[in-house]
């Protein structure tokens, strides 16, 4: 006998789908003459932490 794992989707009524939210920029660095960084909204924390921290530390 195999054991493998049953999947079963579940559907409930009513349940709306997700909105498609659009992207909208919350943030704009100008690094130097030629570099720009765009951050959007929606970014997850750890990559917005993570950029600033290479942007931050370039300039140091």
């Amino acid at each position: 006998m195999d054991n493998k794992p049953d999947f079963v989707q579940v559907k409930v009524e009513g349940a709306t789908p997700p909105r498609k939210i659009k992207p909208q920029k919350a943030l704009q660095l100008r690094i130097d003459q030629n570099k720009t960084v765009v951050v959007y909204n929606r970014i997850n924390n750890y990559i917005l932490d993570t950029l600033l921290k290479a942007v931050f530390a370039h300039d140091a």
